[in-house]
């Protein structure tokens, strides 16, 4: 009984697509980088309290209303990861930055006015390269925490269990139900990740702002995000070749390979609040608050799938072995592999909201030749959530009646991430009155937790449709940006330069079940804890931004 209701999950598994994990939905989300005009780059986006550039109809609204022409601008630059990328992909893209115009509308040489804007903006580009390589496992294995998430599940069917899971038994990489469990068994010596993603996450956003006698200007911002990342890795796991608790003797090293991809898409809005007044009458000092509400996001994912290339043919259920078990070939033709494959068209829908933003700034001018901003922003990322639509059917159509929380998944979210306090610092100097010199610095905290961990042992719905067990704890991100600008006339020309520096700590798997104070026995090694790969995620960017003002 309980192998036909583990093959019952197994063939509802395989028709379900990857959902959503709290690092995953990090990946998504987070928008720990600056993007928009050059202007705005080159100052490293700290314009909350100086205003008067379109890119920070996203930072404060109240920006907007310090315009008092009418504004159009449009923006495109470069992207270059300083990692090496995965074989056939370019370290090098092209990317459309920002697009947008301000209608100004009274009150040009001072009084009250009225300001009406639209721009489309970059917020994040998913457009990268990644290699992880780790030589150190010392015996850990991602196959031994798929055998120990199966092996949950087989004892009390209380923990969800995932296609991964599933296709790994099917590819012989672990046979739970054999005695002691040890029938089949691997110690990995080494493993190589691989993943090229792709897409972005753009802004659009609708601002109504205006200023009230020079002193008080205030802002609001609707806003729709328009989200689409696609994504393929690769996983290979080298292990030292056991069965039976026997070495093998035609290979030293057998090795298995995962391979998949990722597609989500969707949309979301969200609200951004702002003013900035100037609290002494006779001086250019302001001060620029702003609060930002999370983006209640609908995505779905649709067309993914994956491999299990194994070494191993699983050639069915031996009844006459002793202890009955099923029956695994190795395939002793050295690169032959046997695959297991689950349908490549599937589709979930989900919903994810990111998290609140609190920002703070103060900004001042120098006569005409000098401008600075200092800006804090406090994102409550523990608190983001996810959940699925829930749907009542009448009898013509299914309707979404609201939103069922994934509860195990938003409790990881909150042991593992961090709220990120995020620094910004920009300034301005024109030598002569038509051109500009820029330079900016911005700090972000790390967004992950000493230690946090991707546990799969949590009661999530997601844990039914997982398709990888990688993860990666981010690093504190420091930018820098220079940039510089030209105006003519009516016309202006700018031009930024961005280096963003930060590195993560990669883990292809969760090394609990095999390093815990009191393991499985079948899946103690000698390694003591999984280390991690270090990636480097530095870019640089080169933004260019021409507008005319009138």
């Amino acid at each position: 009984m309980k192998r036909i209701f583990i093959f019952s999950m197994m063939a509802l598994a395989f028709t379900a697509a990857q959902a959503q994990d709290t690092y995953t939905n990090d990946r998504l989300t987070n928008t720990s980088d600056i993007h928009g005009t050059a202007r705005y780059v080159g100052m490293g986006g700290a314009m909350g309290a100086l205003g008067a550039d379109i890119s920070v109809i996203s930072n404060n609204p109240a920006g907007i209303g310090l315009f008092r022409r009418n504004d159009i601008s449009i923006g495109m630059g470069a992207v270059v990861q300083d990692a090496p990328a995965v074989d056939g992909e370019s370290r090098a893209h092209y990317t459309f930055d920002q697009i947008g115009f301000v209608a100004s509308f009274g009150g040009r040489e001072g009084g009250n006015h009225v300001n009406f804007a639209l721009n489309l903006q970059k917020k994040i580009d998913f457009r990268r390269s990644m290699i992880a390589e780790n030589g150190q496992l010392g015996g850990l294995s991602q196959a031994a925490q798929l055998a120990g998430l199966m092996a949950d599940f087989y004892d009390d069917y209380s923990d969800n269990v995932g296609s991964l899971v599933n296709q790994a038994y099917s590819a012989g990489l672990y046979d739970i139900f054999a005695g002691n469990g040890e029938q089949l068994q691997y110690k990995a010596n080494q493993n190589s990740f691989y993943r090229n993603s792709s897409g972005n996450l753009y802004g659009l956003d609708l601002n109504l702002s205006g200023g009230v006698q020079n002193r008080f200007f205030w802002g609001l911002t609707l806003g729709v995000d328009l989200l689409h990342y696609y994504s393929d890795f690769s996983y290979l796991e080298m292990r030292d070749g056991y069965f039976g608790g026997q070495p093998l003797a035609d290979y030293n090293v057998q090795d298995y390979t995962v391979e998949g991809t990722h597609n989500v898409s969707g949309a979301g809005f969200n609200v951004k609040l702002g003013t900035i007044f100037r609290p002494i009458e006779d001086s250019p000092f302001r001060i620029g608050i702003a609060v930002e509400t999370p983006t209640w996001y609908t995505l779905r994912q649709e067309d993914n799938w994956f491999t299990f290339w194994s070494k191993w043919e699983n050639n069915g259920w031996n009844a006459d072995a002793d202890p009955a078990s099923y029956d695994y070939t190795y395939i002793q033709q050295q690169g032959k592999y046997q695959g297991y494959n689950s349908p490549d068209a599937s589709y979930l829908e989900f919903n994810l909201h990111s998290p609140w933003k609190l920002r703070a700034s103060i900004g001042s001018t120098v006569e005409d030749f000098l401008a600075w901003d200092v800006e804090y922003e406090y994102s409550l990322n523990n608190k983001a959530t996810m959940g699925y639509p829930r749907h009542e059917s009448n009898s013509w159509d299914d309707q979404s009646v609201g939103m069922d929380s994934d509860k195990g998944m938003n409790a990881l979210t909150k042991s593992v991430m961090n709220g990120v306090h995020n620094v910004r610092a920009g300034l301005e100097y024109k030598p002569v009155a038509d051109f500009a010199v820029r330079a900016g610095y911005n700090f972000y905290s790390k967004p992950m937790k000493d230690n946090a961990r991707y546990d799969q042992t949590i009661d999530s719905y997601y844990m039914n449709y997982v398709l990888g067990t990688d993860y990666m704890n981010l690093k504190a991100t420091n930018i820098f940006t220079l940039g510089m600008g030209y105006r003519y006339k009516n016309f202006y020309a700018d031009v930024a330069y961005k280096y963003r520096h930060q590195k993560g700590d990669f883990y292809a798997f969760d090394d609990h079940y095999q390093t815990a104070l009191q393991p499985e026995t079948q899946f103690v090694t000698t390694g003591d804890y999984l280390h991690p790969t270090s990636v480097n995620l530095d870019r640089h960017n080169v933004t260019f931004t021409l507008g005319y003002k009138f």
